[in-house]
């Protein structure tokens, strides 16, 4: 598979009366992106918001982001699933427009459970260098729900991420309303020329280099459209990421934007047939309330990377709950087939006598930490507040001063490669 990406570089973002670019800024058709979101019943309304970096606002309940891509050449589309059909992508030509980023935003709705929900970007102050959404251009598309779409007498929630169905749905049809965005902005690229291309493809090389596999722990990601919960384990072409196969947002740990321009694949990729023998990506990740199911998921995963031949995996893990249990078993079971493992891995401690895991096996004896999310941090009010105005657990005012653990901040902390955290030892 050979994928060519090719950049635009943006440097501004405008409302205007087309969807185009001029230059080097991106106007965006207000009337256009509002037919299309609204075109789905489930939205009363949509507001939108341009947000530049250094602007004194901002954006709570923030969700999904995506960056606007479109597909020019070879099978497939943007997004399969949601924009094109769920056919195999990653192959031909794909123009993304950089340093843009469309971001979902909304009020909890009836239904959903909102531990662990809240995200929030602040474009300056010193919330800013936490999440890379405020280097950006951001569109932000402020949803208001149909509220004849959550009935008074619906029964509690059973589902304790997804929430009542009526719920789920609603946020499905969020993340599907952001990426429809993000492809009709990423049109505008379709006649551009990039300022630089990048190839993307894993050819056959010297049998002698090491041969490595990235291991990535996913929470109910979509993959070609459809929430794939992988009680066993898949196997994925970094380029399927690139062109959007796979989507969603989780707890901030991950966004469609940060699989689109994923830094470990895409650092694994520039050093095959160099320095290793890159094979791809295998996704795991499922809900695992028993150890049969435990061991089914850690069982496939170690599996499959020992079918590719691998000799060594990188691992991006979930630190939390039973996720975190998982991914410790997982590498147990690579170790004990000869597969050396490195670990990417936030933490979860509370102070410095908290050990920061929720469970350890010693055969995880390389871990690369990026940060701590629940780290505690005070932010200054700032001028304008875009996505709602109360904060979840504790309730705050968003127009206020506001104390937050880290994870709060969007894309704080991930395994992806994309954040600037870490963790020093004292």
């Amino acid at each position: 598979m050979r994928l060519e990406v090719g950049s635009i570089g943006v440097e501004g973002l405008e409302l205007d009366g087309r969807t185009a670019l001029d230059g080097r800024t991106l106007l965006v058709d207000r009337d256009a992106v509002r037919r299309l979101v609204l075109e789905d019943p489930h939205f009363a309304d949509v507001e939108l918001h341009v947000v530049r970096p250094g602007e004194s606002v901002r954006i709570v309940h923030a969700m999904d982001v995506s960056e606007p891509r479109w597909k020019v050449d070879g099978p497939g589309g943007v997004f399969p699933g949601f924009v094109s059909d769920p056919v195999s992508v990653g192959e031909g030509q794909t123009r993304r427009l950089a340093g843009v980023a469309v971001v979902t935003a909304g009020e909890p709705v009836p239904g959903e459970p909102t531990h662990f929900r809240e995200q929030m970007i602040d474009m300056a102050g010193p919330g800013a260098p936490y999440s890379p959404f405020s280097q950006t251009l951001n569109l932000v598309l402020h949803f208001r729900p149909n509220l004849a779409f959550f009935p008074a007498d619906s029964p509690p929630p059973t589902d304790v991420l997804g929430g009542t169905p009526e719920a789920a749905e609603y946020n499905q049809a969020m993340t599907a309303a952001g990426l429809k965005v993000a492809a009709h902005l990423g049109r505008a690229a379709a006649e551009a020329t990039p300022d630089e291309v990048e190839v993307c493809e894993l050819p056959p090389v010297d049998p002698a280099l090491p041969r490595v596999v990235c291991i990535y722990q996913c929470q109910r990601p979509y993959l070609y459209g459809t929430l794939a919960a992988m009680p066993t384990a898949t196997f994925l072409h970094p380029n399927e990421c690139y062109d959007g196969a796979l989507v969603g947002w989780r707890q901030g740990q991950r966004s469609t934007y940060w699989d689109q321009n994923h830094a470990v694949l895409r650092a694994l990729g520039r050093r095959h047939g160099t320095e290793l023998n890159f094979l791809g990506c295998i996704l795991f990740g499922d809900i695992t309330p028993y150890r049969a199911d435990k061991e089914r998921v850690s069982s496939a995963a170690s599996r499959l990377a020992r079918l590719l031949g691998a000799q060594a995996a990188i691992f991006l893990g979930v630190n939390g709950s039973n996720y975190a249990v998982d991914t410790m078993l997982t590498i147990q079971k690579c170790e004990q087939l000869g597969i050396r493992t490195t670990l990417l891995y936030y933490d979860v401690g509370n102070g410095r006598d908290d050990p920061g895991f929720i469970f350890a096996l010693p055969e995880a004896d390389a871990i690369v930490c990026t940060g701590s999310r629940d780290r505690q941090i005070t932010l200054p009010p700032l001028e304008r507040v875009i996505g709602g105005d109360t904060l979840l657990h504790p309730t705050q005012d968003a127009h206020a001063e506001v104390t937050i653990p880290v994870r709060y901040l969007h894309s704080s902390c991930g395994a992806q490669g994309y954040n600037h955290l870490t963790t020093r030892f004292h």
